[in-house]
């Protein structure tokens, strides 16, 4: 992947009706946190409109070969050396054909024959063609050369027929190609490290049917754990009670109370060390002891009056005071601000962010602000700055980093991982 910046995707879209598909598949990659060129065949035209494309990319479409405002740069040889994955999706026989036998006679076969990314495909095409034994010997050869292909699926097609030969849908491509991405043996970061990451809200129970919890989905924690597995890391996700399914390949230990969540975690650092501990978790500040049976709802208000109530246990800095040693600490603030006068909201989260970073004792924190549009709990993108303690030479000396607009939590994963990767173990074995 290219050192800094977003991902860069060459989407390379040929003619079949699939290509309809090619817009929404650029708005989930741009999601995600990709930079997304698209080049089009001369039959993909027939499909797709370039100003629907150009709009969601935000870059102009290209289609030909010679181009008279892009050859004096050699523009088709700037376009093959510039992606870190190219995705062809669809990809017809016809266009898998052509790049098989090596021809250039367009502009998406002339960058596929001179690129030097990874090449993901996503063919498209009725299943008597996707059966052919010329298509199989294509596929062969292209996979001998190093493509990937992912599909097709089956199901109804174009034509009518059911079988094999629709396109995978966009949000599995996107997820196709983040991973290609992350395995990029030149950026497995965190390859052979020990990740703990947990998620999710926690249970406070009043009674055995009512309880206490928060707003966390566990998206924030569940895309950072995908993250760390995609970069190489073997990763342990403990879960309080969410509606997610667990990531490939990732160990997930379920919980519902706070206690449950410490008692998971710690026992995992006592069986081994960890190089990173990212506690992501929206945890329960409250304890009670909870009543033996159903609290009948005339009774509720006066038994509730009557608990004894108790700050619960700090998850994080338990964590940090016992295993601290043994591992790095990420922590996440979720803050509702509320600015001083003349002082900018940026500057209230990074102030709040830095005292929760040097009370906990962790090594770095993620603030971000919640009960905004855009942001925090229940959405699909975050933004936030991320804190980290300097050397101990440097006492409370703080590095702030801010993440930029809000971009996907999958992106913002990847991009939090990175950066601490490449500062704190960037060059070590």
């Amino acid at each position: 992947m290219s050192a800094g910046g977003a991902p860069k995707i060459l989407l390379c879209v040929s003619g079949g009706i699939a290509a309809y598909k090619a817009p929404e598949l650029v708005r989930a990659l741009r999601a995600a946190g990709c930079e997304v060129q698209v080049l089009l065949t001369e039959s993909a035209r027939a499909f797709v409109g370039e100003l629907a494309l150009a709009t969601v990319s935000g870059r102009p479409v290209r289609s030909r070969l010679i181009d008279v405002a892009e050859e004096g740069r050699v523009g088709h040889i700037e376009l093959a050396d510039w992606p870190d994955v190219v995705l062809v999706a669809p990809a017809t026989a016809d266009l898998m054909a052509r790049a098989a036998a090596g021809m250039a006679d367009d502009l998406v076969t002339c960058c596929l024959l001179a690129t030097r990314a990874p090449v993901l495909w996503a063919p498209a095409m009725n299943t008597n063609m996707w059966r052919n034994a010329a298509t199989v010997q294509n596929l062969r050869v292209l996979q001998e050369r190093g493509g990937e292909f992912i599909g097709p699926d089956r199901g109804e097609l174009a034509c009518g027929w059911i079988g094999e030969g629709r396109m995978i849908d966009p949000a599995i491509l996107v997820t196709a190609s983040l991973d290609r991405l992350d395995r990029d043996p030149r950026d497995a970061l965190l390859r052979g490290r020990r990740v703990m990451v947990s998620a999710g809200p926690t249970r406070t129970y009043l009674d055995p049917v009512r309880f206490i919890a928060n707003a966390s989905t566990g998206l924030m924690g569940f895309a950072l754990a995908a993250a760390a597995q995609r970069l190489g890391a073997d990763v342990t996700l403990v879960a309080g009670p969410v509606e997610l399914a667990t990531p490939t390949g990732i160990r997930r230990v379920d919980v519902e109370t706070a206690a449950e969540m410490h008692d998971a975690m710690n026992a995992a650092l006592v069986a081994a060390p960890h190089d990173l501990v990212a506690m992501v978790a929206a945890v329960g500040d409250l304890e009670v002891d909870s009543a033996p049976s159903k609290l009948e709802k005339a009774e509720l208000l006066e038994v509730m009056g009557a608990m004894r109530w108790r700050i619960g246990v700090d998850v994080l800095a338990s964590l940090v005071r016992d295993h601290g040693d043994r591992a790095r600490f990420l922590g996440f603030a979720a803050q509702t601000l509320d600015a001083r006068p003349g002082e900018p909201i940026d500057d209230e989260l990074v102030r709040l962010g830095r005292a929760k970073l040097l009370a906990k004792g962790t090594d770095a924190i993620f603030a971000n602000r919640v009960g905004v549009a855009g942001v925090g709990f229940a959405s699909a993108t975050n933004a936030g700055s991320l804190l980290i303690r300097g050397s101990s030479a440097a006492g409370d000396a703080v590095t702030v980093i801010d993440s930029g607009p809000p971009m996907s939590k999958s992106a913002l994963a990847r991009w939090l991982l990175r950066t601490l990767a490449e500062r704190w173990w960037r060059g070590s074995a």
